[in-house]
């Protein structure tokens, strides 16, 4: 069975359009399903339905809610593995989401690199810089 239909889908929290785009496309090329997600009101419910083992936020999230979704799936039982990526000039940004519990924390032309990879792990480990 396929680790996206195995592991439930990678929900990703993420309203920036070209972001979204590119991991949905990704997605497809790689096998792996994603699952968008554009509200923080929206994430508890689709963590729940898919029962997914891993989050993708994006820290630069429009809505200001990216460490709030940290923190809400980071209080599931289990927590699923987070993954955040943010502009490499938000240190601060970057700092904040490990504390609330991101379990990798990247910039985004990192991620951007990575992304099928990302998409494709079925246990969630660190990647090599």
């Amino acid at each position: 069975m396929p680790d996206s239909v195995e592991h439930g889908p990678v929900v990703v929290f993420v309203n920036d359009l070209i972001f979204e785009t590119k991991i949905r496309s990704t997605g497809q090329a790689v096998g792996a399903a994603v699952s968008i997600v554009r509200s923080i009101g929206d994430l508890g419910g689709v963590l729940d339905d898919t029962q997914s083992q891993r989050l993708i936020v994006d820290l630069n999230h429009s809505g200001g809610h990216a460490l709030e979704a940290i923190a809400l799936a980071r209080g599931r039982s289990p927590a699923p593995h987070i993954v955040a990526y943010v502009s490499h000039v938000d240190a601060h940004l970057s700092r904040q989401a490990a504390d609330a519990g991101a379990d990798e924390v990247m910039p985004r032309s990192r991620f951007s690199a990575n992304l099928p990879e990302i998409l494709r792990q079925s246990e969630p480990n660190q990647l090599e810089e």
